[in-house]
């Protein structure tokens, strides 16, 4: 498993907060960065809600082994969840629910 996790600068976040959040997830298998421009967010917004000129934040996404990133386009994840007023309420985040699809996703033969 790998996590990676994009700080943005949402709710007067700079990235010189950055260092003291990692220490919310301080596994080793997690990966932190910085998207000063919310590239990521603005991705993922366009691509799977069809909206231009919104970052998503407050998004967890789950993908297969099989993803990747290639220059074009980001992956498609298998599972996503959020914590936004106005998005889908059924992809509303739930933690147990998010768990187990973790759990089904990690038990998928290699």
């Amino acid at each position: 498993m790998a996590v990676y996790v994009v700080w943005v600068p949402e709710l007067g976040a700079h990235e010189r907060h950055v260092a003291s959040a990692t220490r919310l997830m301080s596994d080793p298998r997690v990966t932190h960065y910085w998207d000063e421009d919310e590239s990521v967010g603005k991705l993922y917004a366009k691509q799977i809600l069809g909206i231009d000129d919104f970052a998503l934040w407050d998004f967890y996404m789950l993908f297969d082994r099989t993803a990747s990133w290639p220059d074009t386009h980001p992956p498609v994840p298998r599972v996503w969840m959020h914590q936004l007023q106005g998005l889908e309420p059924d992809k509303r985040l739930d933690a147990d629910r998010f768990a187990a699809q973790a759990a089904t996703l990690l038990a998928q033969p290699h």
